[in-house]
């Protein structure tokens, strides 16, 4: 199933790990704080487990959502689609 992470994390380098992570899980960045991509239900556990070990007590909010094909079918995008930015331009 697609997996769309979405994440509100005012801690840069929090944000960067979480973002990093997520990366490394092979997701894609859709927007500034929202990846998607394909996981299994293992790989999703495995990847909330770390966002939880990453996120700790610190102020911030990650959600994890499960996205069924035919759903994700009907998604409209509007406007242009996201061009990944450098991790540093993220921070500015």
């Amino acid at each position: 199933m697609q997996t769309l992470v979405v994440y509100d994390i005012s801690d840069d380098e929090i944000r960067l790990k979480v973002s990093e992570t997520c990366k490394k899980f092979g997701l894609s960045r859709i927007q500034r704080s929202t990846f998607l991509g394909y996981l299994t239900s293992m790989r999703r556990k495995e990847l909330g487990a770390a966002l939880r070990r990453i996120l700790g007590d610190s102020d911030g909010n990650v959600q994890i959502f499960v996205i069924c094909k035919a759903d994700l079918a009907l998604r409209e995008v509007i406007g242009k689609p996201f061009e990944d930015y450098a991790e540093e331009e993220l921070l500015v």
